[in-house]
């Protein structure tokens, strides 16, 4: 974080009590110091919402071995509708944690 230049107060000005005619200054004085932390503390929460916002549900149809999926994507296989929770990944649905299990077949 960086630091901002302070001004300097005299022994005087320290002691004196804050009245509340000096409130309006005081706040338009330290309000866009609060504003810039306040908008660098967020903006990685800010990146991840918009990250998070974009996925949805995205059906790829019937998984195949030969393809990449990806988190949030959804493949059907053995008549199951499965969920990819991993970054990235080529295992088949229902071998391993890359998939989870969203919708059952139904019996025949």
């Amino acid at each position: 974080m960086e630091k901002v230049a302070k001004p300097e107060l005299s022994a005087a000005q320290l002691a004196r009590p804050l009245r509340v005619a000096d409130l309006a200054e005081l706040m338009a004085t330290i309000a866009p110091t609060i504003g810039e932390f306040v908008e660098r503390a967020t903006a990685p929460l800010r990146a991840r919402i918009l990250e998070l916002e974009k996925g949805g549900i995205r059906y790829e149809g019937t998984w195949q071995a030969a393809r990449e999926y990806r988190r949030g994507m959804m493949a059907t296989y053995s008549g199951g509708l499965f969920h990819c929770n991993a970054d990235s990944t080529r295992d088949k649905p229902g071998t391993s944690t890359a998939w989870t299990l969203a919708v059952k077949s139904g019996g025949r």
